[in-house]
């Protein structure tokens, strides 16, 4: 579906869905999810307040499409990479705290969104479920076959507590760069996770 916005002077310009949910994620990328003026996330996009009513509704399901976007674009690799055969959850956690400290990855919008989901409308709550169910599929099965190489047998309940653990962990990890904590306390937590994880 194209959009034309004639808010602007000059000739109309035409503007995709998909173009305006990529700049609400960009918007929502450097800004947040939560707290945010709706008017301030419609005026980044350059189309009318309208023209996102209408193909959205609402802002709940605006941002859901924000979330849906990145889950497509970025989550899916990040699984992709808990289930590579040379992945461990060592390398991964540090490849994250890292990429963190160095500032190669931003924040992740996943991520944050877990820590911010109590703010956000019941569509955007949805879909961070839907998001953590594959997210602790892909855990879970590096976790399994880690415990496997160690001849290491645990009860099903466990290996779940294990998964919400790691993922949980990973979401810290991304709150304390948010919160601009020093690159040691990042490390130290990261370092607080890996070692926990070997002494299962």
């Amino acid at each position: 579906m194209l959009i034309t916005n004639k808010r602007k002077s000059g000739r109309p310009v035409s503007i995709s869905k998909h173009t305006i949910t990529k700049k609400c994620l960009d918007f929502y990328l450097l800004n947040g999810i939560d707290n945010q003026s709706f008017n301030n996330v419609i005026k980044y996009t350059g189309v009318s307040k309208g023209t996102i009513y209408r193909l959205y509704g609402n802002e709940d399901s605006l941002q859901k499409s924000a979330l849906v976007e990145y889950y497509k674009t970025v989550i899916t690799q990040k699984i992709k990479e808990f289930n590579s055969k040379d992945a461990t959850l060592k390398n991964i956690i540090m490849d994250r705290t890292s990429g963190l400290i160095t500032n190669r990855y931003k924040v992740c919008f996943y991520h944050r969104s877990r820590v911010e989901k109590y703010k956000l409308g019941n569509e955007v709550k949805k879909t961070i479920l839907k998001i953590d169910v594959e997210v602790q599929k892909a855990i879970k099965t590096l976790v399994k076959r880690e415990l496997y190489e160690r001849k290491k047998k645990i009860e099903s309940d466990e290996v779940n507590n294990v998964v919400n653990f790691i993922l949980n962990g990973i979401t810290t990890i991304n709150l304390l760069k948010l919160n601009k904590s020093s690159h040691k306390s990042i490390l130290n937590f990261s370092n607080t996770i890996i070692t926990l994880i070997k002494n299962i």
